[in-house]
């Protein structure tokens, strides 16, 4: 499989009052077409962060200081980070989207659903839309059930299609008898955001189309942000924590939607979360991150068949089992304002070597498409 995303050296921090904080040291990470990834850890680790630098909307005060986001593009690799604003307007939609872990956060309480869904679909999808109305008129032309400003309807999509921004729609949009195509695209968009919610397994979707998100309970407010996300069928899907504080049946329902829309919209995945049997569930290949640092990266049955780093052995070992003795990772998650040197895993680390405090091991590949940054694997030893 080719190669769909590829992170090199990510570095972001947030310069606080506090000190800076050291978010993301040296990520990298390969995302292949048609795979879904999982990207593991403890809360606070860098998880979300990865996904918003992969769209290039770090918050403030955070700054990208280092590496490259790779996407590709045909035979072309380009680096996201050497982007400028409009060009990543249209990658975010059309190529990446992502799904967030609190829906009701990102719907706008004033808007209802079909207002939110058909804004995506004017941003990123506004010439399918005017070929789809196109199409239309000439078939009532040709079955004579055309009226008579069809031509002029006709010639206002057309427009729309080739200049959005022209003064002539702005008043042709004013005068009702002349405003029919925006009635027609209306009622084209209502076509295709039914369609989209009817793909989400929303029961009666000709209704929920009209409702407002206080209406709407956890589980179809997270189904209209998946829509949201599918509504131009990008070729990157990023899901953060999608089932956070949702009933475990719901969350069932919701992983189950996720795994059949990537087979019809063949969409990769990169999912964000803490929860092992999610991953064991979902994934075909697992990322395992601590303290903002990727520390192992295998297929999903080789991550709980053999995990070889320190922290991915005591994070498998920390979930509950029947008949197990429950363990816990010995320490606490190191702040990121003065993280350890070398390794930060290494002062919770029961295999800690003199070398760990000091450098900054490397990731190597110990086996086929597995691989980890550990001193214990790389043979600096002293």
């Amino acid at each position: 499989m080719k190669d769909l995303l590829e992170i090199e050296d990510l570095v972001l921090k947030f310069y606080t009052y506090e000190g800076v904080v050291e978010a993301l040291d040296e990520v990298n990470l390969t995302l292949k077409e048609g795979e879904t990834l999982g990207l593991v850890g403890e809360t606070g680790c860098g998880k979300s962060m990865t996904a918003l630098s992969i769209l290039v909307l770090v918050p403030s005060p955070g700054k990208i200081e280092g590496g490259h986001i790779f996407i590709e593009q045909g035979e072309k690799r380009l680096d996201l980070l050497g982007q400028k604003e409009p060009f990543l307007r249209k990658i975010r939609g059309d190529e990446i989207s992502m799904i967030f872990q609190e829906p009701r956060v990102y719907l706008n309480p004033v808007y209802t659903v079909l207002d939110q869904i058909s804004e995506v679909y004017m941003q990123h999808r506004l010439k399918e839309l005017c070929q789809m109305a196109i199409k239309e008129i000439d078939n009532e032309i040709e079955s004579g059930k055309a009226g008579s400003l069809a031509e002029f309807e006709k010639s206002m999509c057309r427009e729309l299609l080739e200049n959005p921004t022209s003064p002539m729609l702005e008043i042709a949009a004013r005068i009702p008898i002349l405003n029919r195509y925006k009635r027609r695209l209306k009622r084209i968009l209502r076509k295709e955001v039914v369609e989209i919610l009817k793909n989400m397994e929303i029961a009666d979707p000709e209704r929920v189309v009209d409702m407002y998100p206080h209406e709407l309970s956890g589980g179809m407010a997270q189904r209209v942000i998946v829509a949201m996300a599918l509504a131009c069928n990008p070729r990157l899907l990023i899901a953060d924590e999608p089932t956070t504080n949702l009933d475990v049946t719901v969350q069932l329902q919701i992983l189950n939607l996720i795994r059949t829309l990537k087979k019809k919209y063949g969409s990769s995945i990169l999912y964000i979360t803490h929860d092992m049997g999610v991953v064991a569930e979902l994934c075909q290949r697992v990322a395992v991150m601590y303290a903002g640092s990727v520390c192992e990266i295998a297929g999903v049955m080789e991550i709980f068949k053999d995990p070889l780093h320190p922290y991915t052995k005591g994070l498998l070992e920390s979930i509950p089992q029947p008949g197990k003795e429950f363990k816990s990772i010995e320490g606490t998650v190191p702040s990121l304002i003065n993280p350890p040197t070398g390794c930060r895993f290494h002062d919770r680390c029961p295999y800690a070597l003199e070398v760990c405090a000091k450098t900054k091991p490397k990731m190597i590949e110990v086996k086929k498409d597995h691989f980890i940054k550990c001193h214990l694997f790389t043979g600096d030893q002293e």
